[in-house]
């Protein structure tokens, strides 16, 4: 199996497949990226790439398993890598039925919107399908306490995407996961779409709960300067 994507969630996922004894043929990641740093010192081969749809095809043939996961992956991957043989799975953070695109920009609103559960998706990548709208595999969700943040549901989510992509790949890679379609609401959210969000927003106790980043603003510095405008 291949890996594309970066961070901390990326590296747990392939640490998760090395533990369990499967074959992992290498990962890509963008440059300088401190997982992908970490996992050629655990023997991985990692291909550094700005654009995964460019330079993975000559690497992708004959992997193992024929599967390649994309976890916190910033690239849209091209239809005709999406064609070149093995099938692609992404772990999303966020329940796609009312929040595909950005993670962080997908929270803001969740919070904004008074959800009181939020929850990770895997989802099969399939060619010319819209952003995070591929056939469902699973989901796990956990609960939005009363006085959670921003920083509190990332800090949950991304427990819930490790703890997806854990359940589900003995699954996958025995063919016995179904990914079935879902009722998909609205578009994908990007920073576009955050101006509006917040406006929408007429509770300012939400409000209040969705900008407060915590220790996670060095982390996205452009959510926090639109934010900090914002408010």
């Amino acid at each position: 199996m291949f890996f594309i994507g970066s961070g901390a969630l990326l590296y747990q996922a392939v640490d998760f497949a090395l533990r369990q004894g499967h074959a992992v043929d290498g990962a890509c990641c963008p440059p300088q990226d401190g997982s992908g740093k970490r996992l050629e010192r655990r023997g991985v081969s990692v291909s550094w790439s700005e654009n995964p749809s460019v330079s993975l095809p000559p690497l992708l043939a004959g992997i193992t398993d024929g599967v390649v996961f994309s976890i916190n992956n910033a690239h849209l991957l091209s239809d005709a890598l999406l064609r070149s043989g093995p099938r692609f799975f992404n772990i999303h953070n966020g329940l796609v039925q009312r929040y595909r695109g950005l993670a962080e920009v997908c929270i803001v609103a969740a919070l904004c919107r008074g959800e009181t559960r939020y929850g990770a998706t895997l989802h099969e990548l399939l060619p010319q399908q819209k952003v995070d709208a591929g056939p469902v595999l699973a989901q796990l969700d956990a609960p939005i306490g009363p006085e959670d943040g921003f920083a509190e549901v990332l800090r949950q989510s991304l427990v819930t995407c490790q703890r997806l992509f854990e359940l589900q790949l003995a699954e996958i890679l025995a063919g016995r996961a179904e990914a079935h379609p879902v009722p998909l609401e609205g578009q994908a959210l990007n920073y576009r779409n955050l101006p509006a969000v917040l406006q929408a927003c007429e509770d300012p106790a939400r409000l209040a709960r969705a900008v407060r980043l915590g220790p996670y603003a060095g982390f996205f510095p452009r959510l926090h300067e639109a934010l900090s405008a914002a408010c």
